[in-house]
């Protein structure tokens, strides 16, 4: 499990989960677009609620890359928390990014549909891939038996 941890492969798998819940969360969830009032609106930003959880993860996995990057730069690759560290340091700011958005109040249009087609799914898939990447973390605290 440490070695999946500190490869590369944990963090492709942590987005695509982020994507795919995200998606799964604006089909479960789905929006109507009654609150917003514009068709015109509505029609975008279903497109938008679609295409948001894989654009998201697309840019956190670059974020993710060019801090393991550094990471390999400075020489910290034997550190196996950094890695989980730097995964929620890629996905965090889209749980922040979500809640925000869900807690404005909705005055505009754009504003309401915002809310409703990309807030709230992107607040279920970037704090499901967070929880996630802390529970897979656990074992990275329990000390292993070396001989």
């Amino acid at each position: 499990m440490r070695r999946f941890l500190a490869s590369g492969w944990f963090s492709f798998l942590i987005c695509v989960i982020m994507a795919g819940v995200t998606a799964a969360a604006f089909a479960i969830l789905k929006p109507t677009g009654d609150a917003v009032g514009n068709s015109e609106i509505v029609k975008y930003m279903k497109i938008a609620g679609w295409a948001v959880g894989p654009f998201v993860a697309l840019l956190s996995l670059i974020l993710i890359g060019i801090l393991n990057l550094l990471r390999r730069l400075f020489r910290a690759r034997r550190v196996s928390v950094l890695h989980p560290v730097i995964v929620l340091i890629g996905i965090v700011p889209w749980v922040i990014f979500a809640w925000q958005i869900t807690g404005e109040p909705p005055f505009t249009p754009i504003a309401r549909g915002a809310v409703e087609f990309i807030g709230r799914p992107l607040l279920w898939g970037s704090l499901v891939a967070t929880l996630l990447t802390i529970f897979f973390s656990i074992p990275l605290f329990i000390p292993s038996k070396k001989k």
